[in-house]
This record gives structure tokens, C-alpha cells and sequence, in this order.
């Protein structure tokens, strides 16, 4: 999380210089994660039935299944990293 939150980059006169993101990145961040951890979990729960867990998440199956191709949540994962 720190290097996520604070990077650091050295010039050629050996001083650091830190980049930080923005509190609407991190929060972007945080969101994005919590809603493919959600997703994760919902797929779980449903046993990977994508109508059942777009119903769990109460949003339409085709966001879910736009969102899934977003993250990258590949068919067999099932647990949340």
C-alpha cells in the first residue's frame, strides 16, 4: 500500500522527489478493488451463476458481466486475493 500511496523518484543531482496520487485516485482505487472483491464474492456465493449473482448485487446481468471483463475475473476464480 505504501508504494502505492508514495513513490519515490531520484533525479540526477541524488534528490527525491515523491509523486503522489491524488485523493480522487486513491479513492478510485480503493473503489475499484472493493468492487471486484464484491464481484468475487458474489460469483462464490452464486457457484460462478452470473444471473444469480448479478440478483445478489442487484445490479442487470449485463453490467456484471461487463464489470468481469474489467477486472479480468477469470471464470474459475472463485476465492477473493
Amino acid at each position: 500500500m505504501r508504494r502505492l500511496i508514495c513513490a519515490t523518484m531520484r533525479s540526477g543531482d541524488r534528490r527525491r522527489k515523491e509523486v503522489r496520487p491524488s485523493l480522487k485516485e486513491i479513492a478510485d482505487r480503493a473503489t475499484a478493488e472493493a468492487e471486484r472483491q464484491a464481484i468475487c464474492l458474489a460469483l462464490h456465493a452464486a457457484r460462478r451463476n452470473k444471473s444469480e449473482a448479478a440478483r445478489l448485487l442487484r445490479v442487470d446481468y449485463k453490467t456484471l458481466h461487463l464489470k468481469i471483463k474489467h477486472y479480468g475475473i477469470e471464470a474459475g476464480e472463485s476465492r477473493v486475493s
